[in-house]
C-alpha cells in the first residue's frame, strides 16, 4: 500500500511539472507591431519566448514614452537561453527602420535584458545606435546603423558574451564637434585611461561587419577593462576618419586597451584617407592581445602597430600596400611577439554571411534591389522632422543603402535622409559641380564636405554657394558637418 501510494504521488508531480511547462511555454507569443508606440509597448512588456514582429510602419521614438528618458526604443526585459527573445522585421527583404529624432540626443535602441536576438533591422537618426547596459547573451544581427550622432553600437556596464554580426555600419559622428567619438563599435567604458575601475564588458564577438565609409573614429574601440574581445571577419572602410584634427584623435583601425582580445581574418583599408597612421594602437591598459591573418592596406609610410603597451602576438598578417613599416617607433618593437598566445584563443565563428543588402558580401557595395524597399520604409517613417524637398526634385528616392540618383544640367534639391551619396548617369571628369542651400527646406543650411568615390576631388562647403570641377567617376559623397540634411546641386 505504501509502495502504490509513492507510485501515484510520483505521478501527480510529473502531471504537475508537465501543466507547468506547458503553462510556460503557452505565455510565449507572437506580438505583430506596426507604429512606435505599438513597438514601445510591446518591448516594455516582453516575455522569453516572444517574438515581436515588426511590420511596415512608421517608428520614430519618444523618449517621453519609451520607460527610459535616453532611449527612443528600450527594454530591460530578458528572454532565456532556451527562449531568447526576437526582435525583427517582419521581412529581411523590407528592414524596417527605426529612428530617433535627431543625432544630438538618446539612443536609438537601448537593451538592458539578457538573451535577446534583434536582426533585420535598421538603426538611425539619434546621438547613439544600439546601446546594451548590463545585457549579456544577446545576438545582433544583419542590422543596419547609420546616421548617428556619435558611436554606432555600444556594449558597457559588464554587457558580455553578445554578438553583433554581420551588421552595415556607416554614417557616424554626425554630432557637430563630437566626431572624434564617431566609433563604429565600442566596447566598455572611457574610464581616463585607468584600468580601475574596470568595465567587464567581456566575452563579446563582433564578426562579418562591413564598417565605413564616413565613420569618422576607429572602426573597433575596446576600452580598458575589458577582456576577451573576438574582432573577426570584417571589412573597415576608413574613408571619413578625423585623424588629429578633433579630440579624441582617431587613427587607426582598432584601438585596443582591454586585454585578450582577438582580432584576426580581418581586412581593413584606408581608402586614400591619409588620416589613418597606423592600423592597430595598444595602449597603456592593454597586456596581451593576438592580431593574425589580416589583410591591412595603409599610407605606405605607416606603421603597422602602434605598439605602446605589451604584448602584441602577431602572424600572417599582410599589407596590401606593400609599406615594411611594422611600429609607428622602433623602441616598440620589445612590444611584439612573433607566436600566439594561445591561452587566450577562442573558437573561430566564421567565415560569416554579411550584410544581405551588400553586393560582394563585406564590404561590397549597396544593392540597387534594397532601394525600392528602404525607399517606402523612408517614406513611410517620415514622421521626422523634415517634410520632403524630394518630392519637388528630379531624384529618385532612395534608401540608406543607395544614392540618390540626380540628372545632368538641372538645379536639383537633394534631401539626404539616409542616404550619403548621390549619383549622376555620367562621369563628372571636366565638369563642375555646383552646390547651393535648399530653398524648399529653409530651416537649416548644409555645411560640410563633398568627396567622390576615388576619394582624389573634394569640395568643402562653408558657405551659402560652393563650386569645384576637381571630381570623377559619378558618385558624390555627402558629409555634413552641422546635421542639415538638405542641399540643392547641380552639374554641368
Amino acid at each position: 500500500m505504501k509502495n502504490q501510494h509513492h507510485k501515484n504521488m510520483t505521478s501527480l508531480q510529473l502531471l504537475i511539472a508537465a501543466t507547468a511547462l506547458v503553462s510556460t511555454a503557452s505565455f510565449a507569443a507572437t506580438l505583430p507591431v506596426y507604429n512606435s508606440v505599438e513597438l514601445q509597448n510591446a518591448l516594455k512588456s516582453a516575455s522569453p519566448g516572444d517574438e515581436i514582429v515588426v511590420h511596415a510602419g512608421s517608428y520614430t521614438g519618444n523618449r517621453s514614452t519609451s520607460g527610459e528618458g535616453r532611449a527612443h526604443f528600450f527594454s530591460d526585459k530578458s528572454g532565456t537561453v532556451n527562449s531568447p527573445i526576437v526582435l525583427r522585421s517582419a521581412s529581411a527583404s523590407s528592414k524596417q527602420v527605426l529612428r530617433g529624432d535627431n543625432v544630438d540626443t538618446g539612443y536609438v535602441l537601448l537593451l538592458e535584458g539578457d538573451y535577446w536576438e534583434v536582426k533585420d533591422l535598421k538603426f538611425t537618426g539619434a546621438q547613439k545606435g544600439i546601446m546594451l547596459e548590463g545585457a549579456n547573451h544577446n545576438l545582433i544581427d544583419n542590422v543596419e546603423v547609420y546616421n548617428v550622432g556619435q558611436e554606432a553600437v555600444h556594449f558597457r556596464d559588464s554587457s558580455s558574451y553578445n554578438k553583433l554580426t554581420n551588421c552595415y555600419i556607416h554614417d557616424t559622428g554626425k554630432r557637430e564637434g563630437k566626431e572624434g567619438t564617431g566609433e563604429g563599435v565600442y566596447v566598455g567604458t572611457n574610464n581616463g585611461h585607468q584600468e580601475s575601475p574596470p568595465d567587464n564588458s567581456d566575452y563579446n564577438t563582433i564578426g562579418g561587419c562591413t564598417i565605413g565609409p564616413w565613420v569618422t573614429a576607429e572602426a573597433f574601440d575596446v576600452k580598458a577593462g575589458t577582456t576577451g574581445t573576438v574582432i573577426e571577419y570584417n571589412h573597415v572602410d576608413a574613408r571619413g576618419i578625423v585623424g588629429t584634427s578633433a579630440s579624441p584623435q582617431a587613427d587607426s583601425f582598432v584601438d585596443l586597451k582591454g586585454t585578450d582580445a582577438l582580432v584576426r581574418n580581418n581586412v581593413m583599408d584606408y581608402m586614400g584617407d591619409n588620416n589613418i597612421t597606423h592600423a592597430i594602437y595598444s595602449y597603456r591598459e592593454h597586456t596581451s592581445s593576438n592580431i593574425y591573418d589580416n589583410e591591412f592596406n595603409l599610407p605606405f609610410s605607416a606603421g603597422t602597430f602602434r605598439a605602446q603597451e605589451p604584448t602584441m602576438h602577431i602572424s600572417n598578417n599582410q599589407r596590401l600596400d606593400g609599406g615594411t613599416t611594422l611600429v609607428w617607433k622602433e623602441y616598440q618593437i620589445r612590444n611584439i611577439d612573433y607566436s600566439l598566445d594561445q591561452s587566450i584563443e577562442q573558437p573561430n565563428n566564421g567565415p560569416y554571411s554579411c550584410f544581405d543588402e551588400l553586393n560582394g558580401s563585406c564590404g561590397g557595395s549597396p544593392s540597387s534591389s534594397s532601394s525600392s524597399s528602404s525607399s517606402s520604409q523612408a517614406s513611410s517613417s517620415s514622421d521626422s522632422s523634415s517634410s520632403s524637398s524630394s518630392s519637388s526634385s528630379n531624384s529618385t528616392s532612395s534608401s540608406a543603402n543607395s544614392c540618390d540618383q540626380v540628372a545632368m544640367d538641372e538645379r536639383t534639391e537633394v534631401e539626404l535622409g539616409a542616404a550619403s551619396c548621390v549619383s549622376f548617369p555620367e562621369n563628372l571628369q571636366g565638369r563642375t559641380l555646383q552646390v547651393w542651400d535648399s530653398d524648399a527646406n529653409s530651416q537649416c543650411d548644409f555645411r560640410g564636405n563633398i568627396q567622390d568615390q576615388s576619394g582624389s576631388g573634394q569640395l568643402d562647403v562653408t558657405g551659402n554657394y560652393a563650386s569645384s570641377n576637381s571630381f570623377s567617376g559619378n558618385t558624390l559623397f555627402i558629409t555634413p558637418n552641422n546635421g542639415c540634411q538638405f542641399l540643392k546641386v547641380r552639374v554641368y
